[in-house]
C-alpha cells in the first residue's frame, strides 16, 4: 500500500463536524495553581481538571495523574507540530474526531455533545484533537516509504481468526413527512415538531407505522433490509447505539422531513476482510509502534517539572 492509497483510506474517515464552531461553556474566575511544566510551558489545575473530564468521555483512565500525562503528551506534539510548521484547521481535525468516535461507536456529533456536556471547553478538546491529528501527519511524512510485505500479509493470514470482522444487518423503513418544496419556514417548523412527536411515540415498527399513516401527509417506505458495509459510518454508527424499534433524529431531506425506523438489529455474518484491509491493519499497526518509538525521544529530550 502506498503512502497516497494509505491518505485516501484515512480520507474516508473524514466526517463533517457541525459543532466545531460551538461556543464554549461560560468558565467562572477562578485563581490557578501551577502544578508542572513543559518546556516551561506552565500546566495548571485547570487544565488538570479539564483533561480528565475530556478523558472519561474518551473512556479512558480519568485520574489526576494520567490527566498529567495527557496534557504532557499534547503539549508536546503540539511543539512537535510547531517544528514542522504545521498548522491544522478545524475540519482538518475532523477525520480524527471521526475516528475516535467510531472506536467509541457512536456519532462525531454525539462525540462533541458528550464533551460539551461533561464542562470540557472548545479550546481544550480542539488543542487534544490538533495535536493527535498533527502527531499523525508527522508520523506518516516520516515513515512515506512504510510497506507490508507479503510474507507478513501470510504471517498475518495464517492466523484463521486475522482479518475476521463482524457485519451487522438491519431491517429499516424510511418514514417521510412530507412538505412542498416551496413551502415557507413556518411550515417547515411545523412539520419538524410533528416528526418529532411522531418519534417520542414511535417505540416499534408495528405500532410506530400504523401511528405515522394515521398522521396527514406521511410516506412509510416498505421494509428494507440493509448490511453495516452498504451504510456511511455515520448512519450506521448510529444504528448501532440507538434503540430498536425507534426513529432517527429527524432531517430535512428532498420531499420532506426523513427519518429511519430501526426495525431490526443483529449479525448478518462474520467474514474474512479483504486482503487491503488487512494491508491497512498491519500498516496501522506498524505505525503505532513507530509513533510510540518516537514519542518516546520526544519526551526523554523534553524538559519535564512536576511540582
Amino acid at each position: 500500500m502506498t503512502f497516497s492509497t494509505f491518505k485516501r483510506r484515512l480520507g474516508l474517515l473524514g466526517l463533517a463536524v457541525l459543532a466545531l464552531g460551538a461556543m464554549p461553556l461560560a468558565q467562572p474566575a477562578q485563581a490557578q495553581s501551577v502544578i508542572a511544566s513543559v518546556n516551561d510551558d506552565p500546566i495548571t489545575d485547570v487544565d488538570v481538571s479539564q483533561h480528565m473530564k475530556l478523558l472519561a468521555v474518551l473512556k479512558k483512565p480519568a485520574t489526576r495523574d494520567a490527566a498529567i500525562e495527557n496534557i504532557i503528551s499534547v503539549r508536546l506534539k503540539l511543539i512537535e507540530g510547531a517544528k514542522f510548521k504545521l498548522k491544522l484547521s478545524d475540519s482538518d481535525i475532523g477525520p480524527t474526531i471521526g475516528l475516535t468516535a467510531r472506536k467509541l461507536k457512536i456519532p462525531p456529533q454525539a462525540l462533541l455533545q458528550n464533551l460539551h456536556n461533561a464542562g470540557v471547553t472548545d479550546d481544550q478538546w480542539k488543542q487534544y484533537f490538533t495535536a493527535e491529528a498533527g502527531w499523525g501527519i508527522y508520523i506518516r511524512a516520516l515513515n512515506k516509504t512504510l510497506e507490508i510485505s507479503e510474507t507478513e500479509m501470510r504471517n498475518a493470514g495464517a492466523n484463521k481468526d486475522a482479518g475476521k470482522k463482524t457485519v451487522n444487518e438491519y431491517v429499516l423503513r424510511q418514514v417521510i413527512m412530507i412538505v412542498p418544496n416551496n413551502a415557507s419556514g413556518s411550515v417547515v417548523e411545523t412539520r419538524m415538531r410533528e416528526a418529532q412527536q411522531l418519534r417520542q411515540r414511535f417505540t416499534d415498527c408495528n405500532t410506530g407505522v400504523a401511528l405515522g399513516r394515521g398522521m396527514q401527509d406521511v410516506a412509510i417506505k416498505e421494509p428494507t433490509t440493509r448490511t453495516g458495509t452498504a451504510l456511511n459510518d455515520q448512519l450506521r454508527n448510529l444504528l448501532d447505539t440507538m434503540e430498536v424499534g425507534h426513529l432517527t433524529p429527524p432531517q430535512r431531506g428532498q420531499t420532506g422531513i426523513d427519518m429511519i425506523a430501526l426495525c431490526s438489529r443483529g449479525v448478518a455474518r462474520e467474514e474474512k476482510a479483504g486482503a487491503d484491509d488487512l494491508r491497512f491493519e498491519l500498516l496501522m499497526a506498524k505505525l503505532e509502534k513507530e509513533s510510540d518509538r518516537l514519542f518516546k525521544d520526544v519526551r526523554n529530550r523534553a524538559i519535564i517539572v512536576k511540582r
